[in-house]
């Protein structure tokens, strides 16, 4: 795709004020080759804001005078390649240093972390369906977007990779997609006055939307909410007291972690736990009245328990303050999801060894989607409840793993992260091949399966139904109406066959 294909803006901003030009981005006026490219690289942006991207790429290689420009946009379709073959590449460069106030010459550093800031025009924003938000006077915003830059000198150019963080579009806990059952025990744990809340996962698993999430649940005006993040990503609003410190330089994350108990919290988010000073202050913070949520690295659930007492200064004393601290463990990862019907097939013999190594060895066919063209992601969320059982392995003289696994494995809302995503594959529009090769495998559940493929496999329902049959459940029990998880799968089971005889 030609950089020439990116709809042009030019008319629509030809007709806003100076203000609202300049809050989308200042470009040079004329027909100047400089002022082009610089017209070009507004449109890029806009048109990723448009469609829902999430960072764009530009990159220049070759001669610095007349370097050649790539472009990359990834949107939930996936990446869109785009090239410049124009002269004067280098404006992509210096326009980009001007719009994040970078000084240019030889004081630019090699790597640089920054950012800045595009605003929208309500109207125009609205006339392309994106909702802008609402002043306390009920007038529109204009619709903006942050975004957050990293530049890095290459052996032979230069590159951009730019974030776009739209707090507009950004999921409430509502909106994630969660099932009822895990939306139940989520919203248990933030009832809790003080605890240690871990979230885990890899780079772009969606950890910091799920704790936008958790933190906009109480974001009521009540609560003073303190942020500690390397770098900030969303920016927080509300009526009550809300403050963001951004790691770097000599503030580290237990430095910032120390004064922000000084700064009257209710709720503390620590974007990284990475060391054992970190979590020494965590913990201290959840024991003194505060609710905390972190982050750390690890692949599931009770790997994420396992991580955080090696993380603790004394692992024998600690153990005991781990297990009375920690409320709720949520491991996270995003699948593609695609358009297109679903169609029964038999699973191919690699695909039936993972089901297999995964406890789900009794899926021989799956309904699985058709369609090439991706439609955004599914969130996959395991997540553990803290259980006296639990609490007990935790204080055990040896944290084993597979051990919190099995404790764990019956409670309602749990399931592997293989298995949501088989889950997700059978009701969301998500591929079994993506599962085999983002998704951890919990071997420990082939020995020992958990009770959602258990349940599938005796009722003879996929586990799409099985956590529908659940979540029926819940809400009944919710509403005070008496009801059995037997009487739930039968119906599931019912309505299954239903549909096979239609």
């Amino acid at each position: 795709m030609q950089l020439s294909d990116v709809p042009s803006y030019v008319r629509e901003i030809q007709a806003f004020t100076p203000d609202e030009n300049r809050k989308v981005m200042v470009v040079r006026e004329g027909t100047s080759e400089d002022a082009l490219v610089e017209g070009k690289l507004r449109d890029i942006f806009i048109w990723a804001i448009l469609s829902n991207a999430s960072d764009v790429h530009i990159s220049g290689h070759g001669d610095r005078q007349k370097p050649t420009i790539d472009i990359a946009v990834r949107t939930p379709r996936g990446i869109v390649n785009l090239t410049y073959d124009g002269a004067n590449g280098k404006h992509f460069e210096a326009k980009m240093f001007q719009l994040t106030a970078t000084p240019q010459g030889g004081s630019t550093p090699d790597m640089l972390s920054t950012r800045f800031a595009i605003a929208l025009p309500a109207h125009f924003a609205r006339e392309r369906g994106l909702q802008p938000r609402l002043n306390a006077d009920g007038r529109e915003r204009p619709y903006l977007v942050s975004l957050r830059v990293e530049y890095i000198r290459t052996y032979d150019g230069f590159s951009f990779v730019s974030r776009l963080l739209d707090q507009q579009r950004t999921p409430g806990l509502q909106e994630i997609g969660l099932s009822y059952a895990l939306l139940r025990c989520i919203e248990r744990a933030l009832e809790e006055p003080s605890g240690l809340i871990l979230v885990s996962g890899p780079t772009g698993s969606g950890k910091t939307t799920l704790l936008n999430a958790l933190i906009g649940r109480l974001n009521d005006g009540q609560r003073s909410i303190v942020t500690i993040e390397n770098p900030v990503e969303y920016h927080l609003e509300g009526t009550g007291p809300i403050k963001q410190i951004e790691v770097r330089g000599e503030i580290t994350f237990a430095r910032a972690l120390r004064g922000t108990l000084r700064l009257d919290p209710d709720v503390i988010l620590v974007g990284e736990i990475r060391d054992k000073e970190t979590m020494e202050v965590a913990l201290q913070a959840a024991q003194t009245g505060h609710l905390v949520f972190a982050t750390l690295h690890a692949n599931s659930g009770p790997e994420t328990l396992s991580r955080a007492l090696d993380l603790t200064p004394d692992k024998q004393r600690d153990a005991y303050r781990l297990a009375e601290t920690v409320k709720l463990v949520l491991a996270q990862r995003l699948l593609d999801r695609y358009e297109g019907v679903s169609r029964p097939r038999a699973v191919a013999r690699d695909e039936a060894a993972w089901l297999e190594a995964n406890g789900m060895g009794f899926i021989s066919h799956i309904d699985e989607v058709t369609g090439t063209h991706k439609c955004g992601k599914a969130a996959l969320v395991e997540a553990l409840s803290m259980t006296a059982s639990i609490k007990n392995a935790i204080r055990a003289d040896a944290l084993d793993s597979s051990e919190i696994y099995r404790l764990a494995c019956d409670q309602m809302q749990y399931e592997t992260l293989a298995g949501a995503g088989v889950r997700a594959v059978q009701g969301l529009g998500c591929r079994l091949r993506d599962c085999m090769t983002r998704l951890e495998s919990t071997t420990d559940a082939q020995e020992t399966p958990g009770l959602r493929p258990r349940l599938a496999r005796e009722h003879q329902l996929s586990l799409a139904q099985v956590a529908e049959a659940i979540d029926v459940l819940q809400a009944a029990e919710d509403e005070g109406r008496p009801v059995q998880l037997a009487d739930c799968l039968q119906q599931a089971r019912e309505a299954k066959c239903a549909v096979a005889s239609y």
